[in-house]
């Protein structure tokens, strides 16, 4: 594996744990138009924002 494989792979690793330390959930898009990797999105509390991404 190529050593940006390897750090694609580490960072993808890290959000993940961050995320889930946080209770966050994360979304990987079908389509990668954006460039975005993943998302992260958070159940929303009872108010005016809902399930913010």
């Amino acid at each position: 594996m190529h050593i940006t494989q390897r750090q694609e792979q580490f960072s993808n690793a890290y959000i993940r744990a961050v995320a889930a330390v946080v209770g966050y959930t994360l979304y990987k898009q079908e389509v990668d138009d954006d460039s975005i990797d993943l998302g992260i999105a958070a159940k929303g509390a009872i108010g005016t924002i809902r399930s913010p991404h």
